[in-house]
């Protein structure tokens, strides 16, 4: 379902390459035409505002409640998960593990929350927490947190029907290269493996002098070994699953 809007938005399911400084390269259009997938004509033309509140408000939950029907009282996945790959409280912030995998394991923390930017101030949602640290934990913590995200959708919603896209540029007189001051900067938000910081040095010129990016899909890979201690080979494939990496973060 997001994806497709993604395509139907951006032109790419996956790459999107979307996000600008300030903003995004183009603003959602006013109606959706080509779908992929969906072999129904009324979908493939129209309104895109129809078509986000379907997905927001029905859709959606609907199929979040699909998931943890089928999943979460599963014997199957009980049995594979439960006690599983187990992370400790102690081990995740000595791991310094971020996102679901630090709050699978007993720690209530979430960049959003902890040091609050962009819009998240002003809405309503929770830090989802769960305590017993092993893959059931980290498959229940990310339910948890597309129900928050569903939250966030449903509040978000309104202002979008209230907007409308700016060029970013305009009254600028085209493309610009900014010249940062000598110094030192740290930026982080939360993104859906955890804390993505990017720290950035200035020597004054054009061109960052460093640059080092934090990724929590490299961070989360640390404290495997120690998950991975006294359980089966078939248990790993488990394990790093529920750790969700991606790989182009991890290699930054």
């Amino acid at each position: 379902l997001i994806l497709d809007f993604f395509e139907a938005t951006t032109g790419s399911r996956m790459m999107c390459n979307y996000m600008r400084f300030g903003g995004v390269a183009a603003d959602i259009p006013a109606r959706i035409h080509s779908v992929a997938n969906l072999a129904n004509d009324r979908v493939r033309d129209m309104d895109t505002m129809d078509y986000l509140r379907g997905l927001i408000f029905e859709r959606l939950p609907r199929f979040i409640e699909q998931l943890d029907t089928y999943l979460t009282t599963s014997e199957i996945v009980t049995n594979r998960c439960m006690g599983v790959g187990v992370l400790t409280r102690e081990d995740a912030i000595a791991y310094s593990a971020a996102g679901p995998v630090l709050r699978a394991s007993g720690v209530p923390y979430d960049v959003r929350r902890a040091d609050p930017y962009s819009i998240y101030p002003e809405l309503e949602f929770d830090v989802a927490v769960r305590y017993h640290g092993d893959v059931y934990d980290r498959y229940l913590i990310r339910l948890d947190e597309i129900r928050e995200s569903q939250r966030i959708l449903e509040q978000i919603f309104p202002r979008l029907q209230e907007t409308t896209g700016q060029p970013f540029f305009a009254g600028r007189g085209g493309m610009y290269n900014p010249r940062v001051p000598a110094g030192e900067g740290y930026g982080r938000v939360e993104n859906p493996k955890g804390e993505l910081g990017f720290y950035v040095v200035s020597d004054g010129g054009q061109n960052p002098w460093r640059y080092h990016v934090r990724a929590p899909s490299f961070i989360n890979l640390t404290p495997m070994e120690q998950m991975c201690k006294g359980h089966k080979i078939a248990d790993v494939v488990a394990i790093l699953g529920s750790i969700d990496i991606v790989l182009g973060e991890t290699d930054r």
